[in-house]
Parts: C-alpha cells; structure tokens; sequence
C-alpha cells in the first residue's frame, strides 16, 4: 500500500510531480520547467508561485526551529547553547571573542554559554602558548551525541530527497543557497550593517 508523503508534522502533502499533473507549476524550478507566466495574487506584484514558494519556506523554518527546540532538548541544553555548539562544529576550534562576533552574542552570554557546555562535557578548551588567549573546541563526547541526533535527521533530508535527479537536486541547492543569501542581506539590513 502506497502512503501519501508527509511534511515534518505528519500531514499528507503531494509533491511538486502531483501538483504538475495538475497544471500547477508552483513548484516547477525544482522541475527545471521555467514558468514565465506573471500571474500575481495580490498587490504585492508576487505570482501565486513565488507566494507558495515564500509559505512553503515559512512551513520549513517553522519547522526546522520545532526540530532545533527538539535537539537541544535531546542534548540536554537551550537553543543558544546548541547554536554555538554548531558555529564550533562548522567553524572549528576557535577563540571565545570569535565565537561571540560569529553567533552575534555578547562576550558574557559566550562565557555563560562556554561555562555550561562546558560542564555539560560537550567542550574543550586549552591555554594558548602565551597564556592568554583560550581556544575552545567540541569533545568526542559531543561529536558522539551529534551523530546520535543528527544523522537520523539526515537520512530523513536524504529520503525526502529520493526520486529527484541530479539536476532538480541542483536546482533546489542553488535555490535554498539563494534564498540563504538574501536572509542573510535582511539580518545585516535589519541590524543596520
């Protein structure tokens, strides 16, 4: 018996295929089908698909900070903490002044936040030669926990990717790099840089 796909909350969802069967191109980029058409919805000057592509990220970040709130849980941390255990894990070791201009905190909340993950075994941190400055790095305590959490999530990202080729897979990477871009332009507009 086939099931329907379901989105991250269990609900029945089609995917861009179905609703192409239909006559709907709102998903049709990741189809390489290039829908010129400029029917817009509102007064906003958006087509209907660039609104359903706009709900349908709102739909995965809403979802990815349900699944943020649900790791940190698991990790036994808050969502600050877990944030600066993935800046170290991308970034690599690294001194706690940098840690803070990366995560956009204050060198006080790192050092709370370094203290806890601290005693929480998911850091190291080690004297420089000079004394002065400490680098702070994840533990294999954490790296082991990482794996225990995230790599479920990944062979989920993976399954929900299965049946697409390589090129609709190309598409939706240059489209989610794209759309991280221009969030990452609205957080530095919105903070004034």
């Amino acid at each position: 018996m086939e099931h329907a796909p379901q989105d991250i909350s269990g609900r029945a969802c089609e995917g861009p295929a179905a609703r192409a069967d239909r006559g709907d191109l709102s998903g049709s980029i990741i189809h390489g089908v290039n829908n010129t058409r400029r029917e817009t919805s509102g007064s906003n000057g958006r087509t209907r698909a660039e609104e359903a592509a706009l709900r349908a990220t709102r739909r995965l970040h809403a979802a990815t900070e349900a699944l943020f709130d649900a790791a940190a849980e698991q990790y036994g941390i808050n969502r600050n903490d877990l944030r600066c255990l993935e800046i170290l894990e991308r970034e690599g070791p690294t001194r706690p002044s940098s840690l803070a201009e990366t995560s956009g905190l204050s060198p006080a909340a790192i050092t709370k936040i370094l203290d806890r993950l601290e005693r929480a075994g998911y850091i190291t941190r080690t004297e420089g030669p000079d004394r002065r400055a400490r680098t702070i790095a994840t533990s294999d305590r954490h790296r082991r926990r990482r794996r225990e959490i995230w790599e479920p999530v990944a062979e989920a990202a993976t399954a929900a990717l299965a049946g697409r080729d390589s090129e609709q897979i190309e598409a939706l990477t240059e489209l989610l790099d794209d759309l991280a871009e221009a969030n990452g332009e609205s957080a530095r507009r919105l903070r004034g840089a």
